[in-house]
């Protein structure tokens, strides 16, 4: 708790709630009614977390003077105490009507987010653990926490430099979320989507690459953010795609080169070198290649040309047997037009 030994209790004649709400920094706190902390079910388990427990519920209910409490340790005990009881007695219903009006008052202050245009915040604790945290604000507008800003202190001599002092632990996890469940008329609209802060310079916005760092000569820049851009991401995946698909067709055609060249050795005969000789020693004749060279006309080509402009010339007298062959006079392998004999026999008789 924000409890210093300028702060003592002694000398001071109010009750002692009183006077510890009114101090430096204890702002958000409110009067615990006395009739809840005189009930001992509400303080169960409480005993074991602070010593000297029964002196220091005495100094709170005031059935010690302040001058028997000089003690600075018996006193901040009591803070401790009080914290504890706090936190248990704003979560029930008199403790939220107590929160209450101090929120319509904004005695917790306001949202330091300047889109929240000084939203009312509400006190948090992020543990329930005394001494783990300090009490923080949650704003129910954008939904986060920040640490509490400067308040006013009630007194007109003093301006509290904030809640920095207090212990999450008297504010607790639940009391903001309950509040708000309980009063749900208070919860007011969320932010726009579009209400975030944009950085601008001469009026254009910043780009993502202005943001990272400068890297030395000689290093590789890191390539720029392109998360947000769906443009840049397709055509990412485009150039990775045809990577991948080039590296896959060179990839198979390695592999079937070796494959196909075996597979064409094997099937041509093996033809023998022009000097080799057989196993009597005679010269081995060699083995010329069976391709044909498409580049010379053959006889068997020759003859059907001839055969086929004979038939155009004669209207088809030439007829071509069943076995393929056509059929008429030849003469040196060759067919001879009928038309042409049949003028050289007028000319002959």
């Amino acid at each position: 708790m924000a409890f210093n030994e300028d702060s003592s209790g002694s000398g001071h004649d109010e009750p002692w709630i009183q006077w510890f709400c009114g101090l430096k920094g204890h702002e958000m706190f409110c009067e615990v009614e006395r009739s809840y902390i005189e009930d001992g079910f509400n303080l169960y388990g409480l005993r074991a977390c602070v010593s000297n427990f029964s002196d220091c519920l005495d100094l709170i209910l005031d059935r010690i003077g302040p001058d028997d409490s000089d003690d600075s340790h018996l006193t901040q005990s009591a803070c401790t105490l009080y914290g504890l009881i706090h936190a248990r007695y704003i979560i029930t219903a008199h403790g939220l009507d107590a929160m209450y009006n101090k929120y319509a008052a904004k005695e917790f202050g306001t949202c330091p987010l300047a889109q929240c245009q000084g939203q009312p915040v509400l006190p948090v604790g992020l543990k329930d653990e005394m001494g783990a945290d300090t009490v923080k604000i949650f704003c129910p507008k954008c939904q986060c926490v920040y640490h509490p800003p400067p308040i006013r202190s009630r007194s007109s001599s003093h301006h509290g430099a904030g809640a920095a002092g207090v212990d999450g632990a008297a504010f607790g996890t639940t009391f903001p979320h309950l509040f708000l469940m309980t009063f749900s008329n208070l919860v007011p609209d969320p932010l726009p989507p579009n209400s975030a802060y944009v950085p601008r310079v001469f009026g254009f916005r910043v780009h993502m690459s202005a943001r990272q760092r400068n890297t030395p000569a000689g290093t590789v820049a890191a390539a720029p953010d392109t998360n947000n851009n769906p443009k840049a991401n397709n055509s990412k995946s485009r150039v990775s795609m045809r990577k991948s698909s080039s590296s896959a067709v060179a990839a198979a055609k390695k592999e079937a080169a070796p494959t196909d060249a075996a597979a064409a050795a094997k099937n041509s005969p093996p033809n023998k070198a022009p000097n080799a000789k057989n196993d009597d020693g005679s010269a081995a004749p060699s083995i010329k290649s069976e391709t044909a060279d498409t580049s010379k006309p053959t006889a068997a080509k020759l003859s059907s040309n001839i055969a086929r402009n004979n038939n155009n010339k004669t209207g088809g007298s030439n007829k071509r047997r069943s076995d393929g062959e056509e059929s008429g006079p030849k003469k040196d392998g060759f067919l001879v037009d009928s038309s042409a004999v049949k003028r050289r026999k007028r000319q002959d008789g």
